[in-house]
């Protein structure tokens, strides 16, 4: 075999290769159920696809049945409240979560997020909580902390979570 036949065999199975997994993600991406689009002021479709996937996944025994509308709505009024960078960085993650590209690279999942069980998201959540990249380890602590306060900024799911409520000052 010379080198000139072994060159154009590697780029024509890269392309083949490449063109496949092209053509797979485009798939998946056309398949995506959306849930219906609520009014957002920070996140889009594709974030509320991503928060219905990653509610149940994060609370695990904590709800049996999560509002995830409500989850979503409550989400964005806590976006909509941080200061602009954090809202930037926000959009940064959820944009790359969204893209096929960014869930492969940086979740290590290679279905969509429907199609994704829930045994593989979990093990995303958690290489990312155990991960030695402090980047990584933030971004699970942020996305943590907006699924959680979604629970307790509703009084209907105080009692299941075993929390009072505020304090009452008067």
């Amino acid at each position: 075999m010379n080198r000139r036949f072994f060159l154009k065999s590697v780029i024509g199975t890269s392309i083949t290769l490449l063109g496949g997994i092209t053509a797979f993600q485009w798939y998946q991406n056309n398949s995506l159920e959306y849930p219906e689009n609520l009014p957002t002021k920070f996140l889009n479709q594709d974030d509320q696809l991503l928060i219905t996937i990653l509610v149940p996944v994060m609370l695990g025994d904590l709800l049996h049945t999560p509002d995830l509308d409500t989850s979503i709505v409550n989400i964005d009024e806590t976006i909509i409240r941080l200061p602009l960078r954090t809202q930037a960085e926000l959009r940064e993650l959820f944009d790359l979560l969204g893209s096929s590209i960014g869930r492969l690279v940086l979740a290590g999942v290679w279905l969509n997020w429907q199609q994704a069980g829930a045994k593989q998201i979990s093990a995303f959540l958690t290489d990312w909580r155990e991960s030695n990249l402090s980047l990584l380890q933030q971004a699970y602590t942020g996305l943590h902390q907006l699924m959680i306060s979604s629970v307790y900024a509703e009084p209907k799911h105080w009692e299941a979570i075993g929390y009072p409520g505020p304090p009452k000052l008067f």
